[in-house]
């Protein structure tokens, strides 16, 4: 919808799926806070982390999609910490440099667990398939059999020792509560960045699209127009001589908002299509 509203109103073809990913108008709009409307990064917590962060690739993104569930959730304040320099990026063993230098060695996705199986401890795809299964279904008979081969393998294949090993699998505790694999986080991270590009390139018109979404839900839609107005874009009432059938941005001195036809209680398509 918003894309069709700024073809709309500015004669701008914008294909979704090819905008850049290095917008800095959107970073800096996230580093804010400013994320009311946006997809997996409004909501008090995710916003505070945000600000914290001060994200400046579409990676920490989608890391911070991935951190904000129960059990990762703890790592975000050491990964905040070693974006900003303030914490030194170390790894747990010099082979996990390979795959969580964009995580700054911080474990993040289910993913990173199973290249740490693999890379440490001597699991094929095909044996650390059983231990995604383990550690993802909360399998305890099975995790219980997995720990032993982990902490074993760790000893034969990387020259640790078992209490090294047992750090390791320590660390893995987080994920048996709730954890991204790095598709999911990258397919949700995608589509959040995308809200977020809208909102700060074209605010009236994403903001427009946001309103209708949220149709039914009062205090959704009061919270809405409550940060329309923060952002400078006024939210008028229903006109009948403007309003057409759903919210519309007006073209003045500045963007508008306009409530739709269809918004007034009892006032039926047919009618709104007649005043229109």
């Amino acid at each position: 919808n918003a894309v069709r509203l700024v073809k709309d109103h500015r004669n701008i073809d914008i294909d979704i799926e090819k905008i850049p990913f290095d917008d800095r108008k959107t970073f800096e709009m996230l580093s804010r806070g400013e994320t009311e409307g946006l997809f997996q990064l409004n909501g008090s917590g995710m916003t505070k982390h945000l600000i914290d962060l001060k994200p400046t690739t579409i990676h920490d993104i989608n890391a911070m999609v991935a951190l904000y569930r129960p059990g990762p959730m703890n790592n975000i304040p050491e990964y905040i910490s070693r974006k900003q320099g303030r914490s030194q990026i170390k790894y747990f063993h010099p082979k996990a440099e390979k795959f969580l230098a964009k995580s700054y060695g911080i474990l993040v996705y289910q993913d990173d667990l199973l290249f740490t199986a693999m890379e440490l401890a001597g699991y094929n795809w095909e044996t650390v398939d059983k231990f995604r299964k383990a550690v993802g279904k909360k399998i305890p008979a099975e995790m219980a059999k997995q720990h032993e081969i982990f902490v074993q393998g760790c000893q034969t294949h990387s020259g640790m020792t078992q209490e090294q090993a047992e750090q390791i699998w320590n660390l893995f505790e987080p994920f048996q509560g709730y954890g991204f694999n790095k598709a999911h986080a990258a397919c949700y991270g995608r589509v959040a960045y995308q809200t977020a590009y809208m909102k700060a390139n074209f605010p009236a018109e994403y903001m427009c699209a946001v309103l209708p979404a949220e149709a039914g839900d009062t205090e959704k839609i009061s919270e809405v127009i409550s940060e329309c107005q923060r952002m400078g874009i006024p939210v008028l009432p229903p006109d009948i001589n403007s309003s057409f059938k759903d919210f519309t941005v007006i073209k003045a001195e500045k963007d508008q908002i306009r409530f739709g036809l269809l918004t007034i209680k009892n006032l039926g398509e047919g009618v709104a299509g007649a005043i229109i």
